[in-house]
């Protein structure tokens, strides 16, 4: 067996055992929804959330689905402003099926983006620009939620956004999302400095370049104005819409800026790993909801249900057929887009 025949071989292997993956996933988040439904309809406190469920205005619901569909768009646009060389089919492809994996496995969004990477990497893609690229796309994908948080809190603490005035729960995310972004910038610069005095190889180099030069190519895309960032602002913006349309389904209809507080800050716990932050996230959400006097709490509860029912399934079902469907692709010369 030739060079080329092999390598296709161990890409069609790690292929098997990606898609084995992937489908285990999506097992065990079918399990934990039914362990959910079951929660809630074995227990007398939560059996009214899971009654109010069937009462839910489909018109609301439709919508949410809408909002998810351009929320998935969202990141498409972002995914080819980040890889534009690509060429348009495998880019869109590569990024529904990176929201699909960022569905089932939590961990912020890096499960997707090692997705993309692995599979750049077996199209030929340097190593070097794989990791450039993909703190690119983590920082751009990320940028929406921070300055949101930064924007929203410390109006909603001024009151000029309505909402509550609690500084807990206002100024204080406020504040942990400007130093998030002044942390960022520091260790970008720091690693840009122990880069330039290390040897030209080797996976501390690679890390170091990827951060420094990631953050500096996001910032530079960022003062031009490139429209496609855009696709960050809509990733963040109708996912949110997701969650104000779950609500109104159910009658409550919060001021939009509240939910997306509530949002931003209960969504944190999508960083643990477990299969779609489940649980944790639903606890975060609605916790933070009821802290911002969304009532009652079976209407908060059953509108969280159905928003991560809608924004968990529906990307996990378009991008794992479009996972599958990079199978052809694996192995392959990439070849850039005209």
């Amino acid at each position: 067996m030739g060079a080329r025949e092999s390598t296709a071989a161990e890409a069609a292997g790690a292929l098997d055992a990606q898609s084995r993956t992937l489908r285990n996933s999506i097992i065990s988040l079918a399990v934990c929804f039914a362990l959910t439904i079951g929660l809630l309809l074995a227990v007398p406190g939560l059996r009214t959330a899971a009654e109010k469920i069937t009462e839910a205005k489909l018109s609301w619901i439709a919508a949410a689905i809408i909002f998810e569909l351009l929320s998935c768009a969202g990141y498409v646009l972002l995914f080819d402003l980040v890889f534009g060389s690509l060429a348009r089919s495998l880019s869109s492809r590569l990024s529904l099926a990176e929201l699909a994996v960022n569905s089932v496995v939590s961990v912020s969004g890096l499960a997707g983006i090692a997705l993309g990477a692995w599979v750049l990497r077996s199209r030929g893609f340097p190593v070097e620009r794989i990791a450039r690229r993909s703190v690119l796309l983590f920082v751009l994908t990320s940028a929406a939620n921070v300055a949101a948080v930064a924007t929203i809190g410390t109006l909603m603490w001024l009151g000029v956004l309505p909402g509550t005035q609690d500084p807990l729960l206002t100024l204080l995310p406020a504040a942990a999302a400007v130093g998030l972004v002044l942390a960022t910038l520091l260790i970008a610069a720091r690693a840009r400095h122990v880069s330039a005095r290390q040897e030209h190889e080797g996976r501390v180099y690679v890390a170091l370049t990827a951060i420094g030069g990631g953050v500096a190519d996001a910032l530079a895309l960022i003062r031009r104005h490139n429209p496609k960032l855009l696709g960050s602002v809509g990733y963040w913006l109708f996912d949110n819409l997701v969650l104000f349309a779950a609500l109104a389904a159910f009658g409550a209809t919060p001021p939009f800026w509240v939910v997306a507080m509530a949002y931003l800050v209960g969504l944190l716990a999508n960083s643990l790993p477990v299969p779609g932050g489940f649980l944790a996230v639903e606890g975060g959400l609605v916790g933070m909801l009821l802290l911002f006097g969304v009532r009652p709490a079976s209407t908060v509860i059953a509108a969280v249900v159905v928003y991560r029912a809608i924004s968990l399934w529906l990307p996990a079902l378009i991008g794992s057929v479009a996972f599958l469907s990079l199978r052809r692709e694996i192995g392959r010369p990439a070849v850039p887009s005209v």
